[in-house]
């Protein structure tokens, strides 16, 4: 048990003030408490003014004493806090407060803070955690390191409710996707485009396709990976930096443009690849979260990432498609099973380490049940970094090939992998974070 006055705080390093000189704060439980929440006694002087977006953060505020006026920067609105008076947010909203009295509240965050954060020029606190909380023997730490919200690749299978909004931006954000398309992301974890695509298009795509994976140059470099029983190329990584086609497909608007909406901020290429998935035995890819990947063996610390699938052939039921467990993306499945070095040399070829178990599938399945995408050629899927995934081998005489092109936000830059020993090659997690222009 802990037993702490706001008097044993005064003069202590828990005991912080502003680079501002807008509050001061008294940290009564911080991250090394480890009790998954930091609280604070908070004063905001009179007259201030304070811009603020925990964009890493989710803080909950009561007032105890004063007033102040807080505008949610999403919608306009502003409402009076005063003595009485709780503020959620829940959200990661961009707010402002303006005091009329010394405003003084109690707030709790989640991720805990460690007690040496400061609001940067956006008003966000860092991401920081204790050298000794870090338990996670692939992780480095030098002094402080991102914390891990989505822990895998330990001994067990764990689940995690998502800490992370789903779309970033703001609902009325401009960009191509409608407002009622953000809402069914949100909700689904993906959305589709009949034709992203004209049939001119899609003729151009393809026949770049047709020509990298003839290249004979192209299937001697490491960035291609194929089929272990065929010998046939099943992918080219890294395409927008190979072809100057899919360069211009990266930069289009319509695609770009999307990412923006999604994730509320520029965007890099995370990963792009052409898939090729001919008939006649061509396998698939076996259930599980892009993140959960992303995260333990490139580095990625939260889910601010997206993908879009774009279809250079009709994606018939039976060729093989995409398959989606709608609302899925909720949820982070921790898998079980350490990361072996060099492990992407295997799992493009055949997944084994980061799959969930049969009974996690079987109970996801059964929550969410599953969406299979069929379409033209020219249209597109977009969905979100965690959702559960997969499809099954081609069997048919119909080919199915895509172009698949990953999008992260420039606020998520891949940190040191979080559960492998060594990064994966930069042409298949990027480390070139120069947003698309």
């Amino acid at each position: 048990m802990i037993v702490r006055s706001f008097k044993d705080i005064e003069g202590t390093d828990r005991h912080v003030r502003s680079a501002s000189g807008t509050w001061e704060s008294k940290r009564i439980v911080l991250a090394k408490e480890r009790v998954g929440f930091s609280l604070h006694e908070t004063i905001l002087y009179a007259g201030t003014e304070t811009s603020m977006w925990y964009a890493n953060h989710v803080e909950a505020v009561v007032c105890v004493e004063g007033e102040a006026e807080l505008t949610d920067h999403e919608t306009g609105r502003a409402h009076t806090i005063t003595p009485g008076t709780m503020y959620l947010l829940d959200g990661h909203e961009r707010h402002t407060l303006r005091v009329k009295e010394d405003f003084r509240c109690i707030c709790v965050f989640n991720p805990p803070v460690t007690g040496r954060e400061d609001h940067d020029e956006n008003g966000v606190y860092p991401l920081l955690t204790e050298p000794e909380e870090c338990d996670n023997p692939m992780t480095t730490v030098t002094g402080t390191h991102v914390t891990d919200l989505y822990p895998s690749r330990g001994a067990t299978e764990v689940t995690v409710p998502r800490q992370d909004p789903v779309v970033w931006g703001a609902p009325d954000a401009p960009g191509p996707f409608e407002p009622l398309d953000l809402q069914s992301f949100e909700r689904d974890g993906f959305a589709t485009v009949d034709q992203l695509l004209t049939d001119d298009e899609v003729a151009v795509y393809k026949g770049e396709l047709d020509r990298l994976v003839g290249d004979p140059a192209i299937r001697a470099d490491d960035r291609s990976i194929v089929e272990p029983r065929t010998k046939e190329i099943r992918s080219v990584f890294e395409v927008h930096r190979i072809s100057e086609v899919f360069a211009r497909l990266v930069r289009d608007e319509r695609v770009v443009g999307r990412a923006r909406q999604l994730l509320g901020s520029d965007v890099y290429v995370h990963q792009s690849r052409i898939n090729v998935k001919p008939g006649f035995g061509a396998s698939g890819f076996y259930w599980h979260s892009d993140f959960e990947t992303w995260h333990a063996e490139d580095g990625l610390p939260r889910m601010r990432t997206v993908s879009v699938s774009i279809a250079l052939t009709e994606n018939h039921d039976t060729n093989g498609g995409l398959m989606i467990m709608p609302g899925s993306h909720k949820t982070f499945l921790g898998c079980a099973g350490a990361t072996p070095k060099d492990n992407y040399k295997q799992s493009l070829q055949m997944q084994d380490a980061g799959t969930p178990s049969d009974e996690a599938l079987t109970e996801m399945a059964s929550a969410y049940g599953i969406k299979l995408f069929t379409g033209r050629a020219g249209s597109a899927t977009w969905f979100d970094c965690n959702c559960m995934h997969g499809s099954g081998d081609n069997i048919t005489p119909f080919p199915r090939s895509n172009v698949f092109i990953v999008f992260n936000s420039v606020e998520n830059a891949a940190v040191e992998p979080f559960a492998a020993p060594v990064r994966r090659p930069e042409f298949i997690g990027a480390r070139d974070f120069t947003p698309v222009r």
